[in-house]
């Protein structure tokens, strides 16, 4: 598949995101059709896998100061994703002698999907941090950088305008939905209007034909089905990647460059005053997505 560099060179990384078992995987979005067999307990052979951008194999997205999220999965001994897993693991998060989050965390994904385990901690400070599951052997590192140094939206801050496609105009884009069975639902307001309406927002930028990670899963069906039960004051947004990729642009969309994105999926959640309450990156599933929503009302 053709596509931008910037994106490209990401998505690759986030291929090869992995513990300290060395696998490399790569799938397309909602194409896994086996069921997920019965969690059992963590075993020997399996490892941490990240699924984000850790700052080793691509640049950063972990700030330090806020609430932060890292979804890992486990990484089987042939070096694919396990999904044979547990409800939840036991991790411990250090920097150097210091504990910054000893808990457990429970599996997330869609059915069919592969299962993942959201880590969300508070980084005190930036640095070099080490990531440990009880019985799983090494250890994952990841980097912590200050906001001020990344493009990328945080929790607090006000959402980014921007005059994304809709039905009634695409602004270029085209398809303005790459969902396979025709636009969604998603693409009634641009950005910029939704924000101006007297109600929350949530927008998604995804592209389901063209994702490449194996664990980003079906979030734009998962945000649809959310959205049904909203109501009536929210307005949801979806908003596609590349400029037309039916005809070999790769380039990215505003929207895509408004929020700085060099990967996808992307949810963001903000309040009636615009002020964003949530935010959901490179993989998410029904109980995760909800739960951003529900943060903004």
């Amino acid at each position: 598949m053709a596509s931008s560099p910037q994106l490209l060179t990401r998505r690759q990384a986030l291929a090869g995101m992995i513990g300290a078992s060395g696998g490399l995987v790569l799938f397309a979005c909602g194409s896994e059709e086996s069921v997920v067999p019965a969690p059992v307990a963590p075993t020997g052979g399996l490892s941490l896998g990240a699924r984000f951008a850790d700052g080793f194999q691509a640049p950063t997205v972990i700030t330090a100061g806020t609430p932060q999220r890292a979804p890992y999965v486990l990484i089987g001994a042939d070096g694919w994703p396990a999904t044979e897993v547990p409800d939840q693991i036991e991790l411990t998060v250090t920097s150097g002698d210091q504990v910054v989050f000893a808990g457990t965390v429970g599996r997330h994904g869609e059915p069919n999907a592969i299962p993942y385990y959201p880590l969300v901690f508070t980084p005190p400070a930036t640095g070099d941090y080490s990531v440990r599951g009880t019985g799983l052997p090494g250890r994952h590192r990841l980097r912590v950088t200050d906001a001020d140094r990344l493009g990328l939206i945080q929790v607090g801050d006000p959402m980014r305008p921007v005059e994304s496609p809709t039905l009634a105009d695409p602004h270029g884009v085209n398809p303005i939905c790459t969902r396979s069975d025709g636009p969604c639902p998603l693409h009634q307001v641009t950005v910029a209007e939704a924000i101006d309406r007297p109600g929350p927002t949530a927008m998604l930028i995804s592209t389901p034909r063209f994702c490449q990670t194996d664990v980003c899963g079906p979030a734009l069906e998962v945000l649809i089905a959310a959205a049904g039960s909203l109501d009536p004051s929210w307005s949801v947004v979806h908003a596609e990647v590349y400029v037309a990729p039916e005809d070999n642009d790769f380039g990215l969309t505003p929207t895509v460059a408004a929020y700085d994105l060099s990967f996808e999926p992307s949810l963001v959640v903000a309040d009636t005053d615009g002020i964003v309450t949530a935010i959901l990156h490179f993989t998410m599933d029904t109980p995760e997505v909800s739960a951003a929503l529900e943060s903004a009302t």
